[in-house]
């Protein structure tokens, strides 16, 4: 990192500004390794104790999206009203919580109740407050975002290795939430002290004081088309995430790949989304957002029809590929033309409801549960991932900065100051 990722906010010192990137990216690891990215993996072991059906396994997947996206406006209350660093405690609490009933867990009940209290703990230690911190705090924001998501997403490359190789050394499933709930407990620890000594200074200096001066506000935001098209892009995108991590194992296995070899695919592409994550920061300084949001649509289009096709080892790499670069690149691409458009003054805000609206991506894997059951494949679910996120990449296509105008602020902007 360059000097000129050097902090804004002069009460801060340098050390402690990297250490609070580095606390965030090590929660962000540790989300990605033992949520969305390894549920999956772990599944076929309680659907074959538990007697669940394929359904009921994909709805454990839905809940903890739908949580995740439900609460998202909670922690931009919490970080306005009581700071980052309690939002990350109550976040810890939830998760040790959650991965502790996994654990725990006696049938679909406790299984349910666990993905949820995830979901919920995601939400308040995940990308909300850190991209809140992060782009309020650097000056390159896309190249620190590009970091954030690429440590993190290491995570993603961990978690399925991790279950595979204790499942190996005869370790149960249990065993492997178990870990989780320790680990929760000492980073999510660790990111509460360090994030509570970190004071917010301005957003609105160098470059980027251009687009706060447009002095978009939430509501005024909301009212236009693009805000829209921008969530319903990182919708389609999040979509392809959670099917494609909720059923690629089990789809890999019907279509005759071994365990470990289904494993590496998995953890593979995840480390082609941390690259891409990686090649985004850096593409982003240089390159409109809106690009490569075309660009994270495009692959992860082709990656959701390669899937539903598995034939081949080509068609297994040009999945891996274009769905780890897809995946790694709408994470920066996305935070950015919203930023872009709108400012930075309003974005915790408008960044949490698209969390809160992209909700409707955890529709994917309940709706592929249940594919599953009636047809027994999971492709033509992601042939029809593959149709929405064609609709979505010649939207954004068409899509043009909106023109700034006057505001008035509206009650929705003054409950989060």
């Amino acid at each position: 990192m360059t000097a000129s990722t050097s902090v804004k906010a002069p009460m801060n010192t340098r050390l402690l500004v990297y250490i609070v990137l580095q606390a965030l990216c090590l929660m962000y690891f540790l989300l990605s390794a033992g949520t969305f990215n390894s549920l999956g993996m772990v599944i076929p072991s309680m659907v074959e104790e538990f007697g669940m059906s394929w359904a009921q396994a994909g709805f454990g997947f839905t809940l903890l999206g739908t949580a995740c996206g439900i609460i998202s406006l909670a922690p931009a209350f919490t970080i306005r009203k009581l700071g980052v660093g309690r939002t990350l405690l109550t976040g810890t609490v939830i998760l040790f919580a959650g991965f502790g009933l996994l654990y725990a867990s006696t049938g679909v009940g406790t299984y349910y109740l666990g993905t949820t209290l995830l979901g919920v703990g995601y939400c308040f230690c995940g990308t909300v407050p850190a991209v809140h911190v992060l782009s309020s705090t650097f000056k390159r924001r896309s190249t620190v975002l590009g970091i954030y998501f690429t440590i993190g997403n290491l995570g993603a490359v961990a978690g399925p290795m991790l279950y595979y190789g204790s499942q190996s050394a005869g370790m149960g499933w249990r065993s492997y939430w178990l870990m989780f709930a320790i680990a929760s407990v000492v980073i999510g620890g660790f990111s509460t002290l360090v994030a509570s000594r970190l004071r917010l200074g301005s957003t609105d200096d160098g470059p980027a004081a251009a687009d706060a001066r447009t002095e978009w506000t939430v509501r005024a935001a909301l009212s236009t088309p693009q805000f829209w098209v921008v969530v319903f892009a990182y919708t389609a995108c999040l979509a392809i995430n959670t099917t494609t991590h909720g059923f690629a194992y089990q789809h890999l296995l019907e279509h005759a790949i071994a365990q470990d070899r289904a494993s590496q695919l998995i953890s593979l592409s995840a480390l082609v989304c941390a690259i891409g994550s990686a090649l985004a920061g850096v593409v982003g300084e240089k390159t409109s957002p809106r690009a490569l949001v075309m660009f994270s649509l495009g692959c992860l289009g082709v990656s959701a029809a390669t899937l539903a096709v598995a034939d081949g080892p080509l068609m297994l790499i040009l999945w891996m590929v274009t769905f780890g670069g897809g995946l790694g690149f709408s994470y920066v691409s996305t935070v950015m033309l919203l930023q872009e458009y709108f400012g930075r003054r309003a974005s915790l805000e408008l960044y949490s409801i698209m969390m809160a609206v992209s909700t409707s991506a955890a529709l994917g894997p309940a709706l592929g549960g249940a594919i599953k059951d009636q047809t027994g494949s999971f492709s033509g679910v992601f042939f029809g991932l593959a149709a929405v996120s064609a609709v979505l990449f010649c939207a954004v296509a068409v899509l043009r900065k909106p023109a700034a105008r006057a505001q008035i602020r509206a009650p929705l902007d003054e409950a989060f100051q």
